[in-house]
């Protein structure tokens, strides 16, 4: 926050500083001058302002052939109206085009300092006042090409103090254009000083229209390749985004497609969940509160946007939004709602205190936040299809193919951190008896109860999984076989008292086998586990056996778990 206060502060200099310098060298050199025909400095001051007003806006800058007449003044007139022309194309082409502004003034102030410049080496070079014959084309070359280095000069400080990147780098394309009509400058300006000088006002203006006409077509062309160029790198921005599948992949990827068309300092993307938005992924320095922090349809911005399907920009008021507060009074805020089908599928929340967003990038994310809005809704049904796959369908807890996947990840990370793991086999007893007298749907009810009931009985982090049947394994990482064999009462004693006032009572035959005691792959521990639970059955039931004991035979006393185990 503070690095982006000293550099709005900088960049308030800057462009304050600018000013007042153009300001003042242009009052230092372009007063007191008598020009002379005062009608050719007015039209060629027209003429600018005609080749400003039909720019072409270009990245943070703009193309236009307004220095060929520039070049004119400077040949016919002279360096101080070569830079009231400038002055004069700038303020009034804005002013023609709707778009006068503060920045109109420092791009002014701007072009008169560059001017200055270039007109250093083009007097050196013997560029004098009427010199428009070939004689001269060297130090006119020198000037626009001094021209053309100085101005982008200034230009790339300005974007690097407002924005902190670099046009030169961003903006190569463009930075070859203006090249092109910085080259056209020349056979412009030459055109328009012969003209003057042979046939008179006249001649300079019918010279004027084929001026504007190709200046024209020319900048509808450059507009046409920008727009081409947008449109293709907006086509591979959708395409990345519905390449991707795997959710959290997909959030990254439309954060990542975002910032590319729309700077910006912080964002977020919301998940719709019922009457919620919940944040799932982020870009940026977005603090902590913000990314624990639910928020409620119709609530701040970002709630409002998931009720009305419709963006909202908000610029600083000096008022806290309730469910961004963290970012403070001084921010641009965006949001977008991400509709599929009518359907509410999440929001895209965009903050950033370098400016206002504007039109063209609120359009473009328009178009992006669409495609967006059908990748996360695939995304989710392919997490929720790909959710469901690993899943059993009676119980909802994992199948075999997805438990035994979970107990090679945990005993690779045992066997890298030097860890415990300790796995239950745990078999209903005479639960085929139950489906017999009572039939087999109120077998699957009783059998969800009972896992309900495992899953009451350990932790969070432990891993259940129907192995087949009525067969269901608990993997419990980080735990030895003194603990797993609490875990295995806790689980017996539960599912008995469960039971205990059903017409069939169940109980429970539980094996165990520890890592790396037993075995140091999944299928071996599997295999003594189930071991251990067969001979917990064949001994009558309801009882814990470990693989050690079960090795041993039929023997078994309880309370001697532990002592069997290191025999």
């Amino acid at each position: 926050m503070e690095r982006n206060r000293c550099c709005r502060l900088l960049c308030s200099i800057h462009h304050w500083g600018i000013i007042f310098l153009g300001t003042g060298l242009l009052a230092l050199v372009g007063s007191g001058q008598k020009f002379e025909p005062l009608g050719l400095l007015l039209i060629l001051c027209v003429l600018a302002a005609g080749t400003e007003a039909i720019r072409v806006p270009a990245g943070e800058g703009f193309l236009s052939l307004s220095t060929g007449v520039v070049l004119a003044a400077l040949i016919l007139l002279g360096v101080p109206a070569a830079l009231w022309v400038i002055v004069a194309g700038y303020l009034l082409g804005d002013l023609f085009g709707r778009r006068l502004s503060l920045d109109s003034l420092f791009n002014a102030a701007q072009a008169v300092i560059a001017i200055l410049a270039a007109a250093a080496p083009y007097h050196y070079l013997g560029g004098t006042r009427g010199g428009s014959t070939l004689v001269f084309i060297l130090p006119q070359g020198v000037f626009l090409l001094t021209y053309f280095l100085v101005n982008h000069v200034l230009v790339h400080l300005a974007v690097v103090l407002e924005h902190g990147f670099s046009p030169l780098v961003e903006n190569q394309l463009l930075l070859g254009w203006d090249f092109v009509g910085t080259l056209l400058a020349l056979p412009i300006g030459l055109l328009l000083a012969q003209a003057y000088e042979r046939l008179g006002l006249t001649a300079l203006l019918l010279a004027s229209v084929p001026l504007l006409t190709i200046s024209y077509i020319w900048q509808l062309y450059a507009r046409v390749r920008a727009v081409n160029q947008q449109i293709m790198a907006l086509y591979a921005a959708t395409s990345s985004i519905s390449a991707s599948i795997e959710l959290d992949a997909t959030l990254q990827v439309i954060l990542r497609q975002a910032r590319e068309f729309v700077p910006y300092d912080q964002g977020i993307l919301y998940l719709a969940d019922e009457e919620t938005l919940i944040p799932s992924a982020s870009e940026g320095e977005v603090p902590e509160e913000l990314m624990t922090k639910e928020v409620a349809l119709g609530e701040g911005l970002v709630g409002r946007v998931g009720i009305t399907h419709h963006m909202e920009a908000a610029p600083p008021t000096g008022l806290r939004d309730k469910a961004v507060e963290p970012i403070g009074p001084k921010w641009y805020q965006l949001a977008v709602p991400l509709v599929t089908r009518k359907r509410l599928v999440g929001a895209l929340w965009l903050a950033r205190s370098g400016g206002r967003f504007s039109e063209r990038e609120v359009q473009f994310l328009a178009i992006l936040t669409g495609q967006a809005a059908i990748a996360l809704d695939n995304a989710r049904l392919y997490s929720e299809v790909a959710t469901l796959a690993q899943l059993d369908a009676l119980t909802g807890i994992y199948n075999r193919r997805t438990l035994v996947e979970n107990l090679a990840r945990e005993i690779s990370r045992c066997s890298r951190y030097g860890l415990n793991l300790t796995v239950l086999m745990v078999d209903l007893d005479k639960f085929k008896k139950i489906n017999d007298t009572c039939g087999h749907q109120c077998g699957d009810v009783l059998l969800k109860k009972i896992i309900s009931s495992v899953a009451s009985s350990v932790r969070s982090v432990d891993i259940m999984g129907r192995y087949g049947g009525d067969e269901i394994v608990v993997i419990l990482p980080e735990t030895g076989p003194l603990e797993a064999y609490q875990v295995a009462e806790r689980i017996r004693q539960a599912v008995k008292e469960l039971t205990r006032d059903e017409v069939c009572q169940v109980t429970t035959s539980i094996g165990i086998a520890a890592y790396p005691q037993h075995g140091e792959d999944p299928e071996r521990l599997l295999a003594i586990a189930d071991q251990a639970m067969y001979h917990a059955k064949r001994q009558g039931g309801d009882r814990i056996l470990t693989g050690g004991q079960a090795q041993l035979g039929p023997v078994y006393v309880e309370h001697s778990f532990l002592g069997l185990d290191r025999q």
